[in-house]
């Protein structure tokens, strides 16, 4: 969690640039490829922090589909970054707490571990 809200913090505008690719896209054939590519390289990044934290945590339930572990982080990361850049002094905070707290959701043996 600290290092996600350093990377949001200190990358701010390296992450704008990506959401605003992502973006374009959706209009511009022409980046869909190397964004599709790119985006499932991040979603392998997150799901290997989400699978290495379930079996930390023992987690025996099922575990959510990488796609969607993927699609609800980056959407707190997202709506973070936005509140950040708009001056919310505590969008960061914020965000890791949401963050734990999905996290809680998506792996149910964290749901029993300590908050913080």
């Amino acid at each position: 969690l600290a290092t996600l809200g350093d990377t949001l913090r200190d990358e701010a505008m390296l992450h704008r640039l990506w959401y605003d690719l992502r973006a374009q896209a959706m209009f511009e054939a022409a980046f869909r490829a190397d964004v599709a590519k790119i985006d499932k390289s991040l979603e392998k990044m997150v799901w290997n922090v989400v699978a290495r934290l379930a079996a930390l945590a023992g987690t025996q339930g099922p575990l959510p589909s990488p796609a969607l572990a993927y699609a609800a982080l980056v959407g707190v990361f997202q709506q973070a970054l936005l509140r950040h850049l708009a001056g919310d002094r505590k969008a960061i905070a914020t965000m890791q707490q949401e963050t734990a707290a999905l996290l809680r959701l998506l792996l149910p043996a964290l749901a029993a571990a300590p908050a913080g």
